[in-house]
């Protein structure tokens, strides 16, 4: 997300699907309701690696969930799992904390606007 600002980034930039996949509209939210699905165990599991303090797992998790982000076109989440990769590298438990619930709140946006 290095070549784009953070005011540019969209909650799903259906770009990004159409690109891949073209304009299936059943594809694509087919493809987003299982990035939700994939997203909702991870949130899970990274919050359960949090309470351990197991930071390098969490950056696992989270660069393994940003490559899906990417994918369907989920900016902004990408850009929390990029932070919260950062965070958790320096293993900052109150940093990580912050972006953990900053992609909670996102990945909720996500669900908004696939379901929409």
């Amino acid at each position: 997300m290095h070549n784009k600002e953070l005011s540019d980034l969209k909650t799903i930039n259906q770009q990004v699907m159409i690109d891949l996949i073209g304009d299936d509209k059943a594809e694509i939210a087919h493809f987003q309701q299982q990035f939700l699905r994939q997203a909702k165990t991870s949130l899970q599991h990274i919050a359960q690696l949090y309470r351990q303090e197991q930071f390098n797992k969490i950056k696992d998790e989270a660069h393994f969930l940003k490559t899906s982000a990417k994918a369907i076109g989920a900016e902004l989440c990408a850009y929390h799992l990029q932070t919260l990769e950062h965070a958790s590298l320096a293993q900052d438990k109150v940093k990580c904390k912050q972006h953990i619930h900053n992609l909670s709140n996102e990945l909720k946006q996500v669900y908004l606007s696939a379901s929409g």
